[in-house]
């Protein structure tokens, strides 16, 4: 295959988004449970949730890998399942379906699928990511496999893009050209991204919102500048065990000797108000990572 007279034979969109209602049960295990998502066009969404709690499923439904046994999938502009497909970019956290074929032979067979593949910004990927169009696909690390993704995935510059888990295994610095190459896939398209991730850091440098999942349903949306050093911890000593604070608060937790309140925005004048008005108690600040403070609101989420 000439595969420098590929061209992409039209232009991807921007997509918003909206399901309505998805379930999907698998045996006794409900993946889904009346989920509702919405997404504008340009949108940066990121998903948090433990394990099991619907992720994968989710980005399977929206691909046409699974059919929802209820609920509604909607892009806007309205399209047909191949025009969808043809404005989207999914990369998945495994890439079996490829494993007899080398990454070559695995870039052309989409290139041709595709009608909007774009040779030379998948030129640009392979350089970037350094690919090895000879390499097998079954014999690439799991982090090459990653690598590889992107570039299957993302070759025809879609108006939405889709990542599950896309960097697991991948080296610090791939990590940080990856995380390049999607800020200049947005800056220049201005596409709609959905990513799920464990790594929070990734986040906070993609996202406008992060989505916290669980049990099959999003269970709240907060911005993303709250969760990069806008939410805290106060640790408070000195009171009874079943004190209960009086501020607006994310969750609660008490532990020996101390009652720990997280809050959302600056907890430094929650604690100047206290100690005035609690004399002899003592309260420590602590301005929390974005793990923590994603791992706080999931316990609050989870009631524990």
């Amino acid at each position: 295959m000439n595969h420098e007279t590929v061209r992409p034979l039209f232009t991807p969109l921007p997509l918003a988004l909206r399901c309505s209602g998805l379930r999907v049960r698998f045996g006794q295990t409900q993946a889904l449970d009346g989920l509702d998502l919405e997404l504008a066009a340009g949108d940066a969404l990121g998903i948090v949730g433990r394990n099991g709690a619907g992720k994968s499923t989710l980005f399977r439904c929206l691909v046409g890998a699974e059919t929802p046994d209820a609920g509604t999938i909607a892009s806007m502009p309205a399209m047909d399942r191949s025009s969808f497909l043809a404005n989207t970019g999914f990369v998945p956290d495994q890439l079996g379906a490829y494993d007899w074929m080398t990454c070559g032979s695995a870039i052309d067979f989409v290139a041709r699928l595709q009608p909007a593949f774009d040779r030379e910004w998948s030129d640009r990927l392979v350089r970037a990511l350094a690919i090895d169009r000879a390499a097998r696909v079954t014999n690439l690390s799991r982090g090459m496999q990653a690598r590889l993704a992107f570039v299957l995935g993302l070759s025809h510059r879609p108006g939405l893009v889709l990542l599950d888990e896309p960097l697991l295994g991948v080296d610090v610095v791939t990590h940080d050209v990856v995380l390049e190459l999607l800020a200049a896939l947005r800056a220049e398209t201005g596409c709609t991204l959905l990513v799920a991730s464990h790594q929070l850091g990734d986040l906070a440098r993609l996202t406008d919102r992060v989505a916290f999942m669980d049990r099959g349903r999003i269970q709240g949306i907060v911005e993303t500048e709250s969760l990069t050093g806008g939410t805290c911890r106060l640790t408070v000593r000195g009171v009874p065990d079943t004190w209960e604070p009086s501020v607006p608060r994310i969750l609660v937790r008490r532990q020996p000797g101390a009652v720990v309140v997280t809050v959302e925005g600056d907890g430094h004048p929650i604690a100047e108000e206290f100690r005035r008005t609690h004399a002899g108690a003592e309260v420590d600040v602590t301005v929390l990572s974005i793990n923590e403070a994603c791992a706080d609101r999931m316990r609050a989420m989870e009631g524990i």
